[in-house]
């Protein structure tokens, strides 16, 4: 969908660039075929069901309720694998943590940080 998008923007600046040598009939042919290509991307998107609903602030919600949430989102956001620590690294993690500071809490920090440097 993003690709569609990005070709007719592509595309729109394309034909100013052509108008402003007097090539409408060319122009013209970008702007068709830009049409068409946005027409079925809008058509693709309109067959899907929402996945969520958004009010006029962004606030987003993944009930139903159309009127405190009336435009209807079609995407998900992108998730990605998570990746986990190894035996290895965990123990590791609980080492340095078990010698500098003796707490479960310190060993949970430590485990956290791990893994948010690793899942970016």
């Amino acid at each position: 969908m993003i690709e569609v998008l990005k070709q007719s923007a592509e595309d729109v600046s394309k034909v100013y660039d052509i108008l402003a040598f007097g090539h409408t009939e060319r122009a013209l042919e970008i702007l068709a075929k830009t049409r068409t290509s946005l027409r079925q991307a809008i058509a693709e998107l309109e067959s899907q069901e929402p996945v969520a609903w958004m009010d006029a602030d962004g606030n987003v919600s993944d009930n139903n309720d159309h009127k405190c949430f009336p435009i209807p989102l079609y995407t998900h956001q992108l998730q990605r694998t998570w990746v986990g620590l190894t035996d290895e690294e965990v123990k590791h993690e609980w080492q340095v943590w078990r010698a500098n500071i003796p707490r479960y809490a310190g060993f949970a920090k430590g485990i956290e940080a791990k893994l948010k440097e690793r899942n970016k």
